[in-house]
């Protein structure tokens, strides 16, 4: 076989150490100069790292977890998706994984979910539409809805949405939901919606945001970024950071993309279509005095102009 083309397993929890190391400090220049080096130094390294991320976007899950999650949930992956598909992907063998057992990741479960950078319409019962964006899962039951993860836009004369910390109850209603940093947020277009958590409930109508987590809800304000813009295909930004500007582009495209400290918080206002996530990179370059460091397709980092 190849020397490029199977990674041994070492190589491959090298690359999801970076991954986890990356995730825990994003904005950190040294670490990224240190995964550079990495890179640099054996095209295996290279090699793991784009298979990694290119499960990451098949998988349709959040950002992977460590070496004794991930490489067990390859094994389980055999079973529920095509038997070594996965495996084959990071050159794994099935007796490599001799690791931690792991549950199996929710999105592969559901009724219907979306990979990285895809949207899934869907006509239910009740004349209800759901629009899925990027990397979401829902299962439907009767006329009651489980967002398992990543945001749905649900519209419909009455409907049920059930997420991570509460339930809504729609009445010709158009709301965006999604799960984001531990809380989930409700924001409603059209119609009214009752909320009910944990902490209470909530009456909310056209205009109104709630963010609920396990024990609060707190009111959302306008905020930089259009919540419901994602449905027509775009991205649209009211002077953001670009830091927070790159973490929102990042959810539609496949690989590390961060930024250097010192242009994060650059302020940026603009529209971008979320179909041409590579364009939307370089147009960046356009309105910020930013370049481009491209280590490999998977791997974006945003840095000043020299």
């Amino acid at each position: 076989m190849s020397r490029a083309g199977q990674p041994p397993e070492a190589v491959v929890r090298s690359a999801i150490e970076w991954q986890m190391r990356l995730r825990a400090d994003p904005a950190s220049a040294e670490l990224q100069r240190q995964l550079h080096d990495w890179l640099a130094q054996d095209e295996l390294h290279d090699l793991a790292w784009q298979r990694l991320q290119q499960m990451a976007g098949l998988f349709r899950v959040a950002p992977l977890a460590d070496a004794a999650q991930t490489i067990p949930l390859l094994q389980r992956a055999e079973a529920d998706l095509s038997r070594r598909r996965m495996l084959k992907l990071l050159g794994l063998t099935a007796g490599s994984a001799t690791l931690l057992a792991a549950t199996t990741a929710p999105a592969w479960r559901a009724d219907f979910a979306t990979a990285t950078g895809e949207t899934r319409r869907l006509s239910l019962a009740g004349d209800v539409e759901v629009l899925l964006n990027t990397g979401s899962a829902l299962d439907v039951h009767g006329q009651q809805l489980l967002l398992r993860g990543g945001e749905a836009l649900v519209e419909g004369a009455q409907w049920q949405l059930r997420c991570a910390h509460a339930d809504c109850l729609g009445l010709h209603a158009r709301v965006s939901v999604r799960e984001r940093d531990g809380r989930s947020e409700i924001r409603v277009e059209q119609g009214e919606v009752l909320v009910r958590a944990a902490a209470g409930q909530r009456q909310l109508q056209a205009g109104d945001g709630l963010a609920v987590s396990a024990t609060r809800m707190s009111a959302l304000g306008a905020g930089a970024l259009d919540p419901f813009a994602w449905a027509r295909g775009l991205l649209v930004v009211r002077d953001i950071r670009l830091a927070d500007f790159l973490a929102e582009a990042g959810r539609y495209r496949r690989g590390w993309l961060g930024c250097d400290p010192a242009v994060a918080d650059l302020r940026l206002s603009g529209v971008f279509r979320l179909a041409e996530p590579e364009l939307m990179l370089r147009n960046i370059t356009h309105l910020l005095p930013v370049a481009l460091v491209e280590r490999t397709r998977w791997w974006v980092r945003v840095v000043p102009v020299a």
